[in-house]
């Protein structure tokens, strides 16, 4: 859903209060605080503008950013966020933001990205960015509260990205939301989590349980159920190494009704047993 043409809010919607979802937000976080990172129904641009964190999205675990770099938190992601030294950060919360860029840029975007696998990359602050996040820095200590502002600011982050980073950078940053059919690719990642089976999701997208397969495919290069194994497995490993719940609770949120299975699952998926794979991420965080 492109927001720009089905939100009617005034003109006075205050874009960048922390009650709104969608749009631009300033946080500071003291040493050693963990914050909240993701959202349930949007997508998230976290730049740093001092200091530096450490994050796990996911599978990915423990990865530092630092100062004047940012990445992105895909919709429905587990995230997990501690500051290793005072922070100064902006986040950009958004539901589709491909639609400020056009159709030959975008089919650049997808072919650049079938080209290499998603590996949560973090970029670094070019001039242009850095005086961006500048002014939009002003823009939110003056409390600016116009849409119009905000439609613009969105306007201006899309052009820095297409002109100071490369479509290998931008495919790399946009891994997760770039494809074929962006609004059919964000009704899956907004409700997979919702569903633990293929039949279930594809009702719940509203598609016909065939149309739905061979959709999916076409956008994800995947079965749907081969994907959502993959998904459960990315999950688990995130609840292993950030979560303080027993492995009982672990199992049952995860959908497992036997220990068996469980362990069964994760040796499949990380040629591991639970308890071995908990020691490993313990180990390397």
């Amino acid at each position: 859903m492109n927001y720009q043409f089905a939100i009617k809010e005034p003109l006075s919607l205050r874009i960048f209060s922390p009650v709104q979802p969608i749009g631009f937000k300033y946080q500071e976080v003291k040493e050693g605080d963990p914050f909240a990172a993701g959202m349930k129904d949007y997508n998230r641009i976290l730049f740093v503008l001092e200091g530096k964190l450490k994050i796990s999205c996911n599978e990915f675990i423990n990865r530092q950013v630092h100062e004047k770099e940012f990445v992105l938190i895909p919709i429905a992601a587990d995230v997990a966020c501690k500051a290793l030294s005072p922070l100064k950060i902006i986040w950009f919360s958004f539901e589709v933001f491909v639609n400020h860029f056009d159709k030959n840029y975008l089919r650049e975007l997808i072919a650049a990205s079938s080209k290499s696998d998603y590996m949560f990359v973090k970029l670094a602050f070019c001039e242009p960015m850095d005086n961006f996040i500048q002014h939009l820095l002003l823009y939110i200590r003056q409390k600016m509260d116009k849409k119009i502002l905000q439609e613009i600011k969105q306007m201006e982050l899309s052009v820095i990205f297409r002109s100071f980073y490369s479509i290998e950078n931008m495919a790399a940053l946009f891994h997760p939301l770039i494809g074929k059919s962006y609004h059919f690719r964000l009704q899956v990642l907004r409700n997979y989590r919702k569903e633990n089976h293929v039949d279930g999701l594809a009702e719940r997208i509203g598609l016909e349980k065939r149309s739905f397969s061979r959709q999916f495919k076409d956008e994800f290069n995947q079965s749907p159920y081969q994907w959502l194994l993959n998904q459960k497995a990315k999950h688990i490993r995130f609840s292993l190494a950030e979560s303080d719940k027993t492995l009982e609770e672990i199992r049952k949120e995860h959908g497992f009704k036997f220990a068996g299975h469980f362990t069964r699952f994760c040796k499949e998926q990380f040629n591991c047993t639970p308890v071995k794979l908990r020691r490993q991420l313990a180990y390397e965080g």
